[in-house]
């Protein structure tokens, strides 16, 4: 039992040191600041960002010089690499072809003022220049061979700029949100805007969140004082704006970045606090059911030593000296456990990939932060688990022990134990509460109406450099005899992207008091996705001019009650002009479960077109995808073809649920494994307690079914009572997970009575052995004098 407890929590102290570290490495960390975006819609509406207008670097350096340093960074670029070797103009078709994914970042020689990473070739100066990047010794490996060789090299980015390798840095840490594993020089960024994300550098309306701002504070600066400079920055460049939103700009520390998912980071990877710490509470939960079955059972076979005991004090034995020897039995025992938890810690390191994301390559036991916290962890038991069985056992009166009254002194503790066995189960009852409720609610998700298909779609990138090649690729498509649809669009019905406006509606001179979500795509976007109208028609590939089709929720939103009533009428999106709804489309989910639907408004707009879709109608899909890359392959032999299945891609929505629903049925396993070793330890003691009741019963006629029941129903009794602690408790904190959700499960009765039969029978699996052995028992032996 110790040895599961020690190993899980091994375990889970990597996870929680590892998240805990991200960005904090950096020597500044403390001063290290984001400028990030808060905005208020009319409706009252609120939106996060830590994107920040282009324009906004110039004006922030001459309005706030009090900020020591102020870095403009550009990420995640994700940028697909064509090695060019030592030549700029290769064109070859045969160049080695990467897709980067999470990765790639702008920035200039003032990053490396900010942040602390080491060079192996050249200095932060090589980032003044336009069209270079640096790269780490990994990539600069991986493209070059030996990354000495990578200087003066060439490589094309996304098939629009050549770029010169101009430097090698260390391989970074792997708890950090800043993917520089490819830097470009952010002057590559200013020199051409429109290839490097959107808007340009005197734009002040458009924002991204790939552009990022972080600010060095001077020493003993105060972040309210920063923060003041900054709202008096925000009032001065957008008060005499005609925005749709009230916006504020405040810090984020860095050391923050890796757990506030309102901002989110380069990497898409943020974990709450209240996560990691709900992976402390489990750890040390584990490890102290782990300490009270310790207790239980070394206290349950205490009496068998009472003679012992009584031996030891007779022949002069000091308490001090008993309690010295019991605790030295127990720090053995538990040298032995923490071996064996070390062991089982190493055998379960694979399965840290698939909880938490553990980065494969992370080397557990070589961090000596783990190595205190293992010897403490040894300290912290050992004192814990022998000193109330020390001082039992050394409390012994000798001349009880020989008369064999130790025994019925022993009643005494038994409360203690109970309760403990109460604590135990109660812990197990809300995590296997908690794993119901979880996979209720995933179930839900996964079966839940989304207003789209989902199932057969492939999805692939495309590369809008080559956009005059489309039709003719649909139409090669659409000659595979399992391709049904194929449609191009800037994103999937429902993803991560959120495209945000505001928008006038029929003419009106104010914009709505509400922003929409946008989405670009063209006419097969509706057949390929199975999107119903509920009114009107989608626009089709023949228009030349815009033209939109709404949702339900938009309508609603405005006041519109019947859809039909809304074909024809005038939209005008940001500084577009006013252009006409030709269809209502029935309401789908532009994000997750967790958010609620969405004002959506469609249009095609080919210059947006980053994303392909195919329906599929065969059962051999890896056979239909070959078919595809081919095609894929012949009309854009420039660019790498890069898939996966919508329903795959939909899962990583829910990627932390799924990974807290993991870790509550493995933690519940561990849990009920080690409170059955509690009651077996208790039952234990209480069948050696009753040995001559037992046989007193079985000479006056008690079969072998009472008895079993006799001793049962006391701990059954304990079962019911941590029902009543663990149900209101398991209610309540999975009644507050549950509200992150919009659309979400009702917690019944029947997941309580459920876990309860479930605990009941567990209890008595392990009841029963040492019930029944007890029953079984000879009454001639158990009654007979020594």
């Amino acid at each position: 039992g110790l040895a599961i407890g020690i190993a899980s929590a091994i375990l889970l102290f990597s996870i929680v040191n590892y998240e805990l570290s991200f960005d904090s490495f950096h020597k500044k960390s403390d001063r290290i600041y984001r400028i990030v975006r808060k905005a208020t819609t009319p409706d009252g509406n609120t939106d996060f960002t830590a994107g920040n207008p282009l324009a906004f670097q110039a004006a922030l350096k001459q309005d706030i010089p009090q900020f020591e340093k102020i870095v403009a960074t550009h990420g995640t670029i994700e940028p697909q690499i064509t090695i060019l070797g030592k030549d700029p103009n290769n064109n070859s078709t045969s160049t080695s072809k990467y897709i980067e994914e999470d990765q790639g970042m702008c920035a200039g020689p003032e990053f490396f003022e900010v942040f602390d990473y080491k060079w192996l070739i050249g200095t932060p100066k090589v980032l003044a220049e336009p069209n270079v990047v640096v790269l780490t010794k990994k990539y600069a490996e991986k493209y070059f061979g030996k990354y000495e060789d990578a200087i003066g090299q060439y490589m094309r980015i996304n098939n629009t700029t050549t770029i010169k390798v101009a430097g090698v840095l260390e391989d970074i840490p792997l708890n950090t949100d800043l993917p520089i594993n490819l830097l470009f020089s952010y002057e590559t960024k200013r020199k051409d805007p429109k290839n490097w994300g959107f808007g340009d550098f005197t734009d002040w309306g458009s924002t991204s969140s790939m552009d990022n701002l972080f600010v060095l504070l001077p020493t003993n600066f105060s972040v309210a004082k920063a923060n003041e400079l900054l709202n008096t920055f925000t009032l001065k460049h957008y008060n005499k704006r005609d925005d749709n939103d009230k916006k504020e700009h405040f810090l984020s520390p860095i050391t923050e970045m890796h757990y506030d998912a309102r901002f989110g980071n380069y990497t898409d990877k943020t974990i709450s606090k209240s996560k990691i710490w709900g992976i402390v509470a489990v750890g040390f939960l584990i490890v102290l059911m782990a300490c009270i079955n310790f207790i239980n059972i070394a206290t349950a076979v205490a009496s068998k030593r009472a003679k012992e005991v009584g031996v030891r004090k007779t022949l002069g034995s000091y308490k001090s000296q008993l309690i010295a020897q019991f605790m030295t039995e127990t720090v053995v025992l538990v040298l032995i456990s923490v071996v064996f938890g070390i062991i089982l810690s190493q055998l379960g390191i694979p399965l840290l990939n698939s909880l938490f994301d553990f980065p494969t390559e992370a080397k557990v036991f070589s961090s000596p932060i783990l190595w205190f916290f293992i010897a403490a962890l040894f300290i912290i038991i050992s004192l814990f688990s022998g000193s109330y069985p020390a001082l039992v056992l050394s409390s012994f009166s000798p001349l009880e022990a020989f008369r064999q009254k130790a025994k019925a002194n022993w009643t005494k503790g038994i409360s203690l134990r109970q309760g403990l066995i109460v604590f135990q189960f109660s812990i197990a009852l809300m995590l296997v509460i908690g794993t119901i409720v979880n996979f209720r609610q995933m179930d839900y998700i996964n079966k839940m109406d989304i207003g789209f298909k989902k199932e057969g779609i492939f999805n692939f990138g495309l590369d809008t450099e080559y956009k005059s090649r489309n039709l003719a690729f649909r139409e090669k498509l659409l000659q595979i005899p399992e391709v049904e649809a194929v449609s191009f669009s800037s994103d999937k019905p429902s993803s991560d992207n959120n495209w945000n406006s505001n928008f006038a509606y029929d003419n009106s001179p104010k914009d709505a008091d509400f922003n929409i979500s946008l989405k670009f795509a063209d006419a097969n976007f509706f057949k390929t996705y199975d999107l119903k109208l509920v009114a009107g028609q989608a626009y089709s590939i023949a228009d030349t001019s815009k033209k939109f089709v709404v949702n339900e929720t938009l309508l609603r939103k405005l006041g519109v009650k019947n859809p039909e009533s809304a074909i024809g009428k005038l939209v005008k999106l940001g500084g577009w002009d006013w252009q006409p709804i030709t269809g209502v489309v029935k309401d789908f989910h532009v994000g997750s479960a967790k958010d609620e639907i969405a004002p959506i408004m469609i249009c095609d707009l080919p210059r947006f077109y980053w994303n392909g879709s195919v329906k599929i109608s065969s059962q051999n899909l890896s056979a239909t995808v070959a078919k595809i890359e081919k095609v894929f392959n012949e009309s854009y032999p420039e660019v790498v073809f890069n898939g996966t299945f919508y329903e795959d891609k939909l899962q990583e929505y829910y990627k932390t649920e799924n990974q807290l629903g993991l870790l509550y049925r493995i933690a519940s396993g561990l849990a009920i494994l080690i409170a059955c070793l509690g009651l077996v330890g208790l039952v234990t003691f209480v069948a050696e307690q009753r040995t001559k009741e037992i046989g007193i019963r079985k000479v006056m006629g008690a079969s072998i079914g009472n008895i079993t029941m006799l001793i049962s129903k006391d701990f059954i009794k304990l079962v019911f009572i941590s029902m009543l602690i663990a149900f209101p408790i398991a209610y309540y904190f999975m009644q507050q997970w549950l509200q992150d959700f919009k659309f979400r499960v009702n917690i019944e009765w029947w997941y309580f009575a459920l876990a309860g039969g479930f605990a009941i029978l567990i209890a008595l699996l392990s009841v029963s052995y040492q019930s029944i052995k007890a029953a079984l028992m000879n009454p001639v032996k158990s009654l007979k004098s020594e």
